[in-house]
């Protein structure tokens, strides 16, 4: 089974961020966007692997990885912040929590449905319920 733990670290992710590197011409914000299990917080190890590859010839040194000015990072870290502000603000807006997000959105949807159902049901059994003949009286 695949894991995040077993995947950092290894082969598989070296292998990994050497063909983003390359594809993306040593863009860190590409690089960053596109790696497996990456977030902000890994980005000083992304770079250093990159670094040692530079370092032992594997991979060519690109202009855009070893020059990037440290306000492209600042602006990088800041639009990530951004965004997890954001995902947080509508956790609490839609009122689960990051433990069970996922698992709360999909019963509080499946909740919802149901009573929806049950509403139609209750109003379709209302209005073609069948409704006896009245008895004519006798003369």
């Amino acid at each position: 089974m695949w894991s995040q733990k077993k995947y950092r670290g290894s082969a598989k992710e070296r292998v990994d961020l050497c063909r983003l590197y390359v594809e993306y011409d040593g863009d860190m914000d590409s690089i960053m966007e596109s790696a497996l299990c990456a977030e902000i917080d890994d980005e000083p190890r992304i770079r250093g692997i990159l670094q040692s590859l530079i370092d032992a010839q594997k991979i060519p040194a690109l202009r855009a990885f070893t020059h990037e000015s440290a306000q492209k990072r600042r602006n990088r870290k800041r639009q990530v912040e951004m965004e997890r502000e954001e995902a947080e603000a509508r956790q609490r807006d839609m009122g689960i929590s990051s433990e069970d997000s996922l698992s709360a959105l999909i019963k509080r949807r499946q909740q919802s449905r149901e009573q929806k159902f049950s509403s139609l049901m209750s109003h379709l059994e209302q209005k073609y319920r069948e409704v006896e003949p009245k008895k004519k009286g006798a003369k």
